[in-house]
């Protein structure tokens, strides 16, 4: 008596597990994130991505390898000499920044090459 319910139990159990997967469902494109660099401003975008991601390291109190990116002045001063980009893109010659932290999404790169490219305004 004791072998058939076993034999039941274990039957209902594998039935129980079997599943079954679209692989087309599973793996469907995700939609796209669209990033807005058309409105890029310091005040409401550089701004806070250089508060989320550099500033911990690089601000008047911790100007870390003597580059000190608080306030708008300061900010500027990085954008027109062409390291904030370079730093930020990890280009080629420059220290990828930030350091020993993941690379900054592609969006806010580009934001901040927008907002390089429109001559850094304080907006």
């Amino acid at each position: 008596m004791l072998r058939p319910v076993l034999f039941l139990v274990g039957g209902l159990a594998m039935l129980s597990s079997c599943a079954y997967d679209n692989a087309e469902e599973l793996f469907a494109a995700q939609p796209t994130v669209q990033c807005d660099v058309t409105s890029t401003t310091y005040s409401a975008t550089i701004s806070p991505i250089l508060d989320q991601s550099c500033r911990n390291c690089h601000s008047a109190r911790f100007p870390s390898g003597n580059v000190n990116l608080e306030g708008y002045a300061q900010a500027k001063r990085y954008a027109d000499n062409g390291m904030l980009v370079g730093v930020t893109s990890h280009a080629p010659g420059f220290d990828p920044m930030p350091l020993g932290m993941p690379k900054l999404s592609d969006c806010d790169v580009a934001r901040i090459k927008q907002w390089v490219e429109n001559k850094a305004p304080n907006n």
